[in-house]
């Protein structure tokens, strides 16, 4: 049987290389101790020069094994090194990899026939060469340098099985089945030939079996590699995998030799139909509306080298807290424990092969299609992925490449459709899929491009836009507060049309989280500021935007973009209030005065499912009772409302007249019209002057959230995303500090000084001394490798936090 264990710990790591460290003897003791996953450098939050983590390493490690047995092989599987590698074992060349975002195996069986310590020795380039993807031009992200991701030690037989693709097929049927494609890679021992082997398969849920094959007998074919089909049929009970409920099984294929079970591998899968149509895409026979956002797999400091959780962690925001229903791996596979949160919360995954822009020579491209083929083979059998990505992002026409990556990926995997990021306008489509970058929308009337024009077809495609806002709007958290708004708008925008044509299968924006980026791109300090939340994965008003179109089932969204401060605007200007949320409607108290009672702005976005709440006035129905009409009532709201967005000259010559008859018939003059005005809705020199805004559903009060232009600085507070870790391999969770008003809002302006304090067994992943940006930041802690308890605080210039405590077991 194959036996696995993670060699994550007890390394050691040198910033650079020389030949004589290949060397068994070679003195470890002054290099850094490290455990994996491993940034070469850690990095500061942003201004930095992006060469610094561009040089060759080396990590080294001590592998105490028992001898291997007659029969048996041992592999090293690396989950992703950037961005190429060597390794040696006891000096002796062990096999090497080209490529920093798939998975790759080493075998040394041959290092380990007999007992005793072994020296691993892995030498690390992590420059851009120009033979590996995505680099040989500029590139609009950063590939950060080091063994990244997992590693672990494979020990099974001889004869084992390499790989599974598990088809689930008829998902729509009350009668289902699941055929498994069983790659086998066969040694028989002397004088045994394939007729000895045989294979089983069983698909369970929760450990209880569903179905079962047994004793399925190996054809006598000549090589040792061979390709086996498994079936199982008249699946019955079995639900479907979908964005509510992801149910999920497991495949379970075994190979016997002489009736004894020598080895078993799993995949886990999920029954749906996923396909994109010339009018929209559509799950389960259903058409959904894809909503979405590409991610980068970047954290502040630590790059791409994060754990499981925190890979974990950017699912569940994207689904739980954004309400995406699919997620772009911009622009190269990500990590599989993201991969599996997808598979687990029901969001679906476009992924697509490593490159930005940039086509090589021929070996570049021999090294493309390698990579496109490891992704493929490493994710074919998730439910969660819907479309391979197998185009260079936003690169020229190539036909012959774009042929090959096409071919390859419908020989690997021939049940999902292809799709190939562009930017080009009537581009040859060898893909199933017209996946295309839309950047249109700047700020007018029109949001995305109409599909034929794009195609210049005089027929529908299926068609999806996979980028839209980014560059043409950068926005950073801490802003002013009209620019957030429209940064916010303007994927609201872009939403409602993608909803409005028939013919777009969805959106998926640019992007989920800010980045650091080369010099070429971003604001000047490294950082593309493109991200509906910032690089700690803390809101912007956009992602409140993303928030509200999920049903209110799955959790009230209340968000006003606004402080409510009369001078944060332009020419001190309060209106308009816009509140995203997925409430039928709010109401909006002043002092503890009701103002009034405001809708979903279904004029402006009649296509989305909640669209935000536009207050247009501060009046509202507080001249109820007056001597003026109600027909009057409503002008007076319009025209007062549009003044104090725009101003005095906004309005129209017809709404200038409809002024002045107001004028003339209530015997008013401009001074009376100001205080009227000014009474109702500035509200200069109050004692008081809070909001509060409720949000209703079914009529029932659901939220309530309270806003001041008196606010002030109150308290420091501080949250973990999680209160208890694991021990062993590192682990890591978040900790958000919120510099907040005496309402509990933030302040967004403060940049404070902060100073963390840690305890137990746990440590920064930074600095320890930080800023507050925009009000707040977040840091990652990094547990040590053995249990205990970690307390966490922060002492800033006015305030403290109290502390807080994380287990670690």
């Amino acid at each position: 049987m194959r036996e696995s264990a993670g060699l994550n710990g007890d390394w050691r790591f040198a910033a650079s290389f020389r030949e004589d460290y290949i060397e068994p003897g070679t003195d470890l003791s002054s290099w850094e101790r490290i455990r994996l996953p491993h940034a070469n450098k850690e990095l500061p939050l942003n201004g930095f020069d992006e060469k610094s983590y561009q040089f060759v390493s080396c990590y080294a490690r001590d592998l105490d094994l028992r001898a291997l047995e007659p029969g048996r092989r041992a592999f090293l599987d690396f989950e992703g090194v950037m961005c190429a590698c060597e390794a040696w074992i006891d000096g002796r060349s062990a096999g090497s990899h080209l490529g920093g975002y798939t998975p790759f195996s080493l075998e040394i069986t041959d290092f380990f026939r007999a007992r005793g310590t072994h020296r691993l020795v892995v030498k690390v380039d992590s420059t851009e060469r120009p033979d590996i993807p995505p680099f040989g031009h500029v590139v609009d992200y950063l590939c950060y340098g080091g063994i990244y991701r997992e590693v672990s030690l494979r020990v099974q037989e001889e004869a084992f099985i390499s790989d599974i693709f598990a088809r689930p097929l008829d998902s729509l049927s009350p009668r289902k089945r699941i055929e498994a494609e069983v790659e086998l890679d066969l040694r028989p021992r002397a004088g045994e030939g394939s007729a000895a082997y045989s294979l089983g398969a069983s698909l369970r849920s929760a450990g209880r079996e569903i179905a079962s094959v047994r004793g399925v007998q190996l054809a006598d074919m000549p090589g040792a590699r061979r390709t086996a089909l498994l079936e199982l049929r008249d699946l019955e009970g079995l639900e479907t995998w979908d964005l509510d409920h992801p149910a999920l099984y497991d495949l379970i294929v075994t190979l016997e030799r002489g009736g004894s079970e020598i080895d078993r591998a799993t995949r886990r899968v999920g029954f749906r139909e996923a396909v994109f149509k010339p009018d929209g895409f559509f799950l389960n026979g259903r058409r959904l509306g894809l909503r979405g956002l590409n991610r980068h797999q970047a954290w502040p400091y630590s790059g791409y080298a994060m754990p499981a959780r925190a890979q974990r962690r950017d699912a569940e925001i994207l689904k739980r807290e954004l309400g995406l229903n699919i997620v772009r791996t911009s622009h190269y596979p990500q990590s599989r424990h993201f991969l599996d949160a997808c598979d687990e919360l029901g969001l679906l995954v476009f992924e697509e092969l490593p490159g930005w822009q940039h086509i090589g020579d021929e070996a570049w491209k021999d090294s493309s299609l390698r990579a496109l083929g490891e992704m493929i083979r490493r994710d074919r059998s998730r439910p969660s992925v819907c479309l391979w990505g197998v185009r260079i992002n936003e690169s020229k026409d190539d036909h012959d490449f774009y042929a090959r990556t096409n071919a390859l990926a419908r020989s690997l995997d021939p049940t999902r459709q292809t799709g190939g990021v562009r930017y080009l306008e009537r581009s040859e489509l060898l893909e199933d899929v017209y996946t295309f970058n839309d950047f249109v929308h700047s700020g007018g009337k029109v949001a995305l491009k109409r599909p034929r024009k794009v195609t210049g077809l005089r027929r529908d495609l299926p068609y999806l836009v996979t980028e839209h806002n980014g560059h043409m709007f950068p926005t950073k958290r801490f802003d002013n507060e009209e620019r957030l708004v429209e940064h916010a708008l303007r994927h609201l925008r872009v939403l409602e049309a993608s909803r409005a044509v028939a013919g777009i299968a969805g959106a998926i924006g640019w992007c989920a989280f800010d980045y650091n980026t080369h010099k070429d791109f971003g604001s000047g300090d490294r950082i593309c500021y493109h991200g509906v939340m910032d690089m700690f994965r803390i809101p912007k008003f956009a992602a409140a935007a993303y928030s509200s179109q999920r049903p209110i089932a799955e959790g009230v969204v209340l968000e006003a973009a606004s402080l409510f401060s009369k001078g944060e605007r332009s020419a001190a200007r309060l209106l308009p209030i816009h509140v995203f949320t997925n409430c039928d409607e709010v109401e909006l108290y002043r002092n503890g005065k009701r103002i009034g009672r405001y809708l979903p702005d279904r004029e402006t976005f009649p296509h989305l499912d909640h669209p935000p709440v536009a207050i247009r006035d501060l009046i509202g129905d507080q001249l109820e009772g007056s001597r003026f009409s109600p027909r009057d009532r409503a002008a007076i709201r319009r025209l007062a409302g549009k003044v104090l967005a725009e101003d005095l000259n906004a309005l129209a010559w017809h709404e200038l007249a409809r002024l002045g008859l107001l004028f003339f018939k209530y015997r008013m003059n401009m001074a009376d019209a100001e205080n009227l005005i000014g009474r109702f809705a500035l509200g200069w020199g109050s004692a008081e002057d809070d909001f509060e805004i409720v949000g209703l559903s079914g009529g029932r009060e659901v939220a309530r959230r309270r806003y001041g232009g008196d606010s002030y600085a109150s308290r420091l507070s501080i949250a973990a995303d999680d209160s208890r870790l694991a021990s062993g391999d590192w682990d890591t969770t978040r900790v958000v500090l919120r510099l907040e008003d005496q309402y509990g809002n933030l302040c967004p302006y403060a940049a404070e000084a902060v100073e963390l304090a840690i305890s137990g067994p746990a440590s920064v992943i930074g600095p320890t001394r930080l800023a507050l940006i925009g009000g707040c930041v977040a840091f990652w802690i990094r547990t040590e490798g053995k249990p205990g308890r970690v307390t966490v605080g922060a002492r800033g210039s006015r305030f403290d936090t109290l502390p807080i405590s994380i287990e670690v077991e």
